[in-house]
């Protein structure tokens, strides 16, 4: 166990083996992995020998599958261990060396393999039809049905080559955006709650938005802001371009829209995140009753952009050992069974998880792994009760990947990303109704925390997420007209959507450029998946508490199917209809009367003992 009152970050080899992943369930050393690494021009040989034959029969179509996949599964493998093995070090330059190589095999491996989709699309429409129901290929049946379907969007083989050789050009304005916010920009010195000039980061800044101290979070909101001011023509020029780029890219493939385009992946129909968008707009009313808390419990008049963070619950300076962490995860899900529970303790048991922050450790978490092995998690833990969270959170994806992997064959077993978020998220939702009805959960102080952790976390998820949405629809319709994306006009569409979605909160110059610090708007409507993965993960969670194992069968089913059918069939199969507005309902149902509580405990003076 790690001194967490150590001064000195630790480096890994003061860490205790039984605390950090065991990467060698992938590959046992790094020479294995270079064996692997030097046979992939081989594979590349052996998949691509099958160009031009993919129409000789379902035996030759089921051979040179197989070998494409089996491709794939060794550049996923090669690619993952690489990147599992820099985020222990991200100084060792040999761990660098083989990401970048890993890197560059991937982008081979894609432009070598883009002959699959046209060569297969160009086939005679009765010669698809038969190897889609040949048993010889029922492995891929599902693949080859998802083909079929996106006939009218694929262009010819050259056309295809040429659009894999311009992927990593695509990439250009997300890169420099990262390498700006990542690397260059300077936020300068803050003083903080102790008189004490401290340098600002991303990281502290994080810290300071929860600080109890308005001043405080005032300044680190101005510093923050004010060096996204500074290079506000140059992000508003990357972020322009990114957007351009979604919408030329789904006009070369026929699309009707940028957002129909980011749906057809997962055969979603635009509906989906338009009911999203509406259900929240709704929703106001809720929204201007936690606003309201907020303010009555802050002592406050008006409501800045940089008090929407801070816990209305005074701060725990409760510490939670890691195994202590364990044992209250496994008791806080339960209700999923006990099948569940044992096989993330024996997950725990194998060392899935890479515990403690050490000296060149990437920051953060997150779960991660490839088919044939089992996942791991990345953690650095403090012990707070966030950490305990994080560890359910991460353990939930950890579960989806096990049970999917387990039950699937490595082309159906990947899940795509409209469900990743739900199998975190309601272990997360289930610890929290779980500690609810212990002892810390009962005693008035620590149930209040309990809740508005839920409350902000849901405000932060679907009501933010939502809104970013919003913006991120606006930007790609006003181009899709032939609008130009100014740094006035993305000023202006984002003081809009914040004056609809956070009502009563101050909207001035300093919070319209909010929308340049967001890295995920260069990911084409990708944030709207984390609300519509949190209200999903809440009906589940409260079918999972009220009704008990036929649920609870249900849930764990979709948790095996991986990605063999898409997202809203199986989500459906699940008990969630995102088709319709009632999951969104139940889930403000629900946030509803956490706030309601929230409102009473106030009202009895919980934050006046």
């Amino acid at each position: 166990m790690v001194d967490l009152t150590m001064t000195e970050i630790p480096t890994r080899d003061q860490i205790a083996t039984e605390d950090t992943w065991d990467l060698t369930t992938i590959y046992p050393t790094d020479d294995a992995w270079e064996t692997e690494y030097a046979a992939v021009p081989a594979g590349l040989q052996a998949a691509t020998g099958f160009r031009g034959r993919l129409g000789d029969g379902p035996v030759v179509a089921r051979e040179a599958l197989d070998a494409i996949f089996i491709l794939q599964l060794q550049i996923t493998r090669l690619a993952v261990y690489a990147s599992l093995r820099r985020d222990e070090d991200s100084t060792s330059m040999e761990a660098n060396a083989r990401y970048e190589r890993a890197i560059v095999a991937s982008i081979q491996a894609g432009e070598a393999l883009a002959f699959l989709q046209p060569e297969i699309l160009a086939l005679p429409d009765d010669v698809l039809a038969s190897l889609i129901v040949v048993p010889e290929l029922a492995t891929y049946k599902h693949l080859l049905e998802d083909l079929e379907r996106r006939r009218a969007h694929v262009r010819s083989e050259e056309v295809e080559e040429v659009l894999a050789l311009f992927a990593d050009v695509s990439r250009a304005s997300s890169e420099a955006f990262s390498a700006l916010d990542n690397a260059d920009l300077s936020y300068g010195e803050i003083e903080d709650e102790d008189g004490k000039q401290v340098t600002l980061s991303k990281a502290r800044y994080g810290m300071f938005m929860e600080s109890p101290v308005r001043d405080v979070r005032k300044r680190a909101f101005g510093a923050m802001v004010g060096a996204y001011k500074d290079h506000a023509h140059t992000i508003a020029s990357l972020h322009g371009s990114s957007v351009r780029k979604d919408v030329a890219a789904s006009r070369v493939r026929g699309y009707a829209s940028a957002l129909d385009e980011a749906l057809f992946d997962d055969n979603m129909s635009t509906s989906v995140y338009h009911e999203l968008l509406q259900a929240v707009r709704n929703a106001k009313p809720l929204l201007e009753r936690s606003l309201n808390l907020r303010k009555r419990v802050l002592g406050l008049d008006q409501l800045e952009r940089y008090d929407l963070r801070v816990p209305l619950a005074r701060e725990s300076r409760k510490t939670y050992d890691y195994r202590e962490a364990v044992d209250i995860v496994l008791d806080g899900i339960g209700a999923l069974g006990d099948r569940y529970v044992s096989d993330l303790r024996a997950g725990f048991d194998s060392r899935w998880v890479d515990v403690h922050e050490t000296k060149g450790k990437r920051s953060g978490a997150y779960s991660w792994g490839v088919y044939g092995a089992p996942p791991v998690m990345l953690m650095n833990w403090n012990g707070t009760q966030s950490d305990v969270f994080t560890l359910a959170h991460e353990a939930g994806h950890a579960m989806h990947s096990f049970y999917a992997n387990a039950a699937q064959p490595f082309p159906t077993a990947g899940y795509p990303i409209f469900l990743a978020e739900i199998a975190s998220t309601v272990n997360e939702v289930l610890l929290t109704w779980h500690l609810l009805g212990t002892d810390e959960g009962k005693e008035p102080a620590g149930r209040f925390s309990l809740l508005n952790r839920f409350v902000d976390g849901f405000e932060g998820t679907i009501v933010n997420q939502a809104m970013y949405a919003d913006f991120e629809l606006r930007t790609h319709t006003a181009a899709e007209a032939g609008q130009p994306l100014t740094l006035d006009f993305l000023n202006e569409q984002f003081g809009e959507v914040q004056a609809i979605y956070a009502p009563d909160v101050t909207v001035n110059e300093d919070t319209v450029i909010h929308w340049a610090r967001i890295p995920h708007f260069y990911r084409a409507y990708y944030v709207f998946q984390y609300a519509t993965g949190l209200a999903s993960a809440i009906n589940i969670a409260r079918a999972v508490r009220d009704e008990g194992e036929p649920t609870r069968d249900r849930y764990l089913q979709m948790l095996a199917a991986g990605g063999s059918d898409y997202p809203l069939t199986l989500l459906a199969n699940a008990g969630v209809d995102l088709s319709t507005p009632e999951p969104i309902r139940v889930a403000f149902e629900e946030f509803e009367q956490a706030l309601a509580e929230m409102e009473r405990l106030v009202d009895d003076g919980v934050l006046d003992q």
